[in-house]
């Protein structure tokens, strides 16, 4: 019987919406492919959600990838404010899940410091709806590795058994499965509702 709903956050509750941010930062498109690769789909940005080097080491290599951008770089990382927005439904996705009896947690592979400033920023209402999270950036552990959904499940005393996650990286649904939790790749909202609907009733 499922008792608890698990959310990534990323592209789950909120829209990480890098490319958009680079389009009204008017950046040319060579520039924006050229960040695609060496800053949001590098190495090193997983670094920066994994939380075992400090934010500026990593920027340091960033800047070293892209010294002949830094500028756009620069303007990028000024505005990391607005690298996510929520989506319209988050909230009240929650609220649902909780009014149903449900305990609501969040699982997320997260920078440090930019989660810190996207929560002062209110990137996350749903924050205060839920039960309690883990953050990679916080606990040096990422997804999909084992270590950090056991870390969640001793955190808050859950059984594997009693939950399911959600999230948008088939690889990180497999590593909660193989662990005994259901699991939903998330393509969608009315797709994982329709989804977890079906598996909680």
């Amino acid at each position: 019987m499922i008792k608890n709903v698990i959310f990534d956050i990323g592209n789950v509750l909120v829209d990480f919406r890098w490319r958009s941010l680079m389009e009204e930062l008017q950046l040319p498109i060579e520039t924006q492919k050229r960040f695609e690769k060496t800053v949001f789909g590098s190495p090193w940005w997983g670094e920066l959600d994994h939380g075992i080097y400090e934010e500026a080491e990593i920027l340091a290599h960033f800047r070293e990838d892209n010294k002949d951008h830094l500028d756009a770089f620069n303007l990028v990382w000024d505005n990391r404010d607005k690298l996510v927005a929520p989506y319209a439904y988050a909230v009240q996705w929650i609220e649902q899940l909780k009014k149903s009896g449900f305990k609501v947690y969040l699982l997320s592979n997260y920078p440090r410091d930019v989660f810190a400033l996207h929560t002062e920023c209110g990137c996350f209402p749903f924050l205060e709806h839920v039960d309690g999270k883990v953050v990679s950036g916080f606990v040096k552990m990422v997804k999909p590795n084992a270590d950090i959904y056991e870390h969640l499940l001793r955190e808050y005393g859950l059984e594997p058994e009693e939950c399911v996650f959600i999230d948008d990286r088939a690889e990180n649904v497999e590593a909660a499965r193989a662990l005994g939790m259901k699991g939903i790749v998330f393509a969608g909202y009315e797709q994982a509702c329709e989804e977890l609907k079906k598996m909680l009733s």
